[in-house]
C-alpha cells in the first residue's frame, strides 16, 4: 500500500512524499503539491505504483489531458438516443467507471486497464451479459475518442470477455427452433418466427406498424421501440434505426390490418410480461429441449445472429442487421460463434503449404 509523508527541506519549505514498493524495493516520489501527492497515492492504491508513475509522467507531457470519466461524460452528453438509454449510460459512468478507470487520463488507458476493469465488474457479481453491455458502451466511447484523435487506438478492441457470457446465451439449432415453434399456439407463431428471422429486439418488433413493412422489397424499417412505462420512443441508438431484409415467406404470414404489426387478441400492442407468462413459458415447457439453460425470448435474437454467422455472413453485415451501435459490440457478444474468418485463414495457410484447403 502506498502512503503519504509530509517532510521539510533545509530551507524550511515542505513537500509530500508518497512511499510505495516497486519491483520489490521500497521507494518514494516527492510532490510540492500535496493534492497532487494525494491523487498519486490514491491511484497507486487503486491500480498499482507502476501505473501511477506511468500516468503521472504522462501528465507532465499532457497537462490538459482529459480523464476517461470526463471523456465518457462528454460522449454521453452528445449522444442522440432515448432518455432511458442515456440514464443507463450515466449509471454505468457513475457506478462502474468514475471511481475505477475514470480518474485515468484518456490517453493513458491501456488494454490491461480495461481487462482489470472487466475483472472488477465480474468480482462485483455482474452477469456476462451485463459486462458485455458495459464493455460495449465503453468500447464505443473509446472508438469515438480514437476517431476524434484523442487517443491513438481503441484499448477495448481486443478485450477477452468472461466465459459466463457464453454460458448464458442460448443459440438454438434449426431443429430446436422448429420444435419450440411448433409448441407455440398458432395465433402467436408468426410473431415468434418473425423474431428469429429478423433478430429484432422485443421492444422494436412490438412497436412496428404495418406501414413499416415493404412487401415488394421484403424489408422492414425499424425506427421506434417501447420504453419503460409503455412509452413509445426512438430505438436504443442511432444504429438501431435501420432497414433489414426479412424472408418474404415470413412477412406473408403477418396480419397488416391493425394499428400495430403484432397485436394481442384484444387488438392492442403485445406486452412482454403477458406474452412471456401465457405463451412463451408454456411453449418452452412443452418443447422440453433438454437444454441446461431454458431459452428466453431474447435468445431468438441471438439465434438469428448465430445462424447468420455460421452461414458465413460478414460480421459488419450482422452488426447492421442487429442494430448494434458498433462492431465491437457484435464481436464481443458473438466472437465465440463465428468461425468463418478462422476457416478462411486456415484455407489460406493450407494453400501456401500446397495442401488441400479445408472445406469452408
Amino acid at each position: 500500500m502506498a502512503s503519504l509523508r509530509v517532510r521539510s527541506r533545509k530551507d524550511g519549505s515542505s513537500y509530500t512524499a508518497v512511499l510505495y514498493s516497486l519491483d520489490g524495493k521500497q521507494t518514494s516520489t516527492s510532490f510540492n503539491d500535496h493534492a497532487e501527492a494525494l491523487a498519486f497515492c490514491e491511484l497507486a492504491n487503486r491500480t498499482s505504483p507502476a501505473k501511477a508513475l506511468e500516468v503521472w509522467r504522462a501528465e507532465y507531457q499532457h497537462a490538459s489531458a482529459m480523464t476517461v470519466a470526463q471523456w465518457v461524460a462528454d460522449y454521453i452528453d452528445h449522444k442522440t438516443i432515448g432518455a432511458d438509454t442515456i440514464t443507463k449510460y450515466r449509471e454505468y459512468l457513475r457506478n462502474d467507471i468514475k471511481d475505477t478507470i475514470g480518474p485515468l487520463p484518456l490517453h493513458a488507458l491501456t488494454d490491461n486497464d480495461v481487462a482489470r476493469w472487466i475483472q472488477g465488474l465480474l468480482a462485483k457479481g455482474n452477469s456476462g451479459k451485463t459486462i458485455s453491455n458495459k464493455h460495449g458502451f465503453l468500447a464505443e466511447a473509446m472508438k469515438r475518442a480514437a476517431r476524434d484523435g484523442k487517443i491513438t487506438r481503441n484499448p477495448c478492441e481486443d478485450t477477452q470477455l468472461p466465459d459466463t457470457l457464453q454460458r448464458e446465451m442460448v443459440c438454438l439449432t434449426r431443429e430446436q427452433f422448429a420444435l419450440l415453434h411448433s409448441c407455440v399456439s398458432e395465433y402467436w407463431q408468426p410473431l415468434v418466427e418473425f423474431l428469429v428471422a429478423s433478430g429484432c429486439r422485443w421492444s422494436e418488433a412490438t412497436a412496428l406498424r404495418p406501414t413499416d413493412v415493404d412487401r415488394d422489397e421484403h424489408t422492414v424499417r425499424i425506427r421506434r421501440a417501447w420504453h419503460k412505462g409503455n412509452k413509445l420512443g426512438p430505438t436504443k441508438s442511432d444504429a438501431g434505426r435501420r432497414t433489414i431484409n426479412v424472408p418474404p415467406a415470413v412477412l406473408d404470414k403477418l396480419d397488416y390490418g391493425g394499428e400495430w404489426l403484432f397485436v394481442n387478441r384484444a387488438g392492442d400492442f403485445v406486452k412482454s410480461r403477458g406474452f412471456h407468462e401465457r405463451v412463451w413459458t408454456p411453449a418452452v415447457v412443452r418443447a422440453d429441449l433438454k437444454l441446461d439453460t431454458p431459452p428466453q425470448i431474447r435468445d431468438l435474437r441471438h439465434t438469428c445472429a448465430s445462424w447468420m454467422l455460421r452461414a458465413g455472413v460478414p460480421m459488419d453485415v450482422v452488426q447492421e442487421h442487429m442494430g448494434h451501435e458498433s462492431i465491437e459490440v457484435t464481436i464481443s457478444v458473438y466472437r465465440h460463434i463465428s468461425r468463418a474468418e478462422h476457416r478462411v485463414a486456415a484455407a489460406a495457410i493450407a494453400e501456401a503449404l500446397g495442401q488441400a484447403s479445408p472445406k469452408l
